[in-house]
């Protein structure tokens, strides 16, 4: 008897808790993108790897506040400056993106449109809660799909 508990046991672990996790890591994905929708982090930035999931979530929020969203400039958003973050997770780890999200100015290169850069980024920094900081990095962190056009910065230091 004791064998068959064991064994069921192992069972469970083997095949239930990978699921539970799977999911506990798609809410925390979630989570991320709707931290990124709500702090408007999407009018300077693009994740064109999961840009339906984020319209998903930018239609949720914008009909939760009862807003429409503005259409994207078909032909090229002057204010997308960020560039896509499809494979930041890649480029960047969760130290500098933490410290990058709450103070981006200390993070470009001393000219003077490097400046004036930063000084608008600065102006869009992060302003949520740590919990939400913490949950965004960590969304901003798993994003590896490979795709490594435009996710630098020619302003941003190594």
């Amino acid at each position: 008897m004791k064998d068959v508990f064991l064994y069921a046991l192992l069972l469970s672990i083997i095949f239930i808790y990978p699921i539970m996790g799977h999911s506990e890591d798609a809410s925390e994905k979630e989570s991320g993108r709707k931290i990124f929708v709500e702090s408007r982090c999407y009018t300077c930035h693009t994740i064109n790897s999961e840009s339906k999931e984020i319209e998903a979530v930018k239609e949720e929020f914008a009909k939760a506040k009862g807003v429409e969203l503005k259409e994207d400039n078909e032909e090229g958003d002057e204010e997308k400056k960020g560039g896509d973050l499809s494979d930041v997770g890649n480029e960047r780890d969760v130290k500098w993106l933490t410290a990058f999200v709450q103070d981006p100015k200390d993070y470009f290169k001393d000219d003077a449109d490097c400046k004036k850069i930063a000084k608008k980024k600065y102006r869009k920094r992060f302003k949520g809660s740590e919990a939400e900081l913490q949950t965004l990095v960590n969304y901003l962190a798993s994003l590896k799909y490979g795709n490594k056009k435009d996710v630098s910065d020619s302003c941003l230091k190594d």
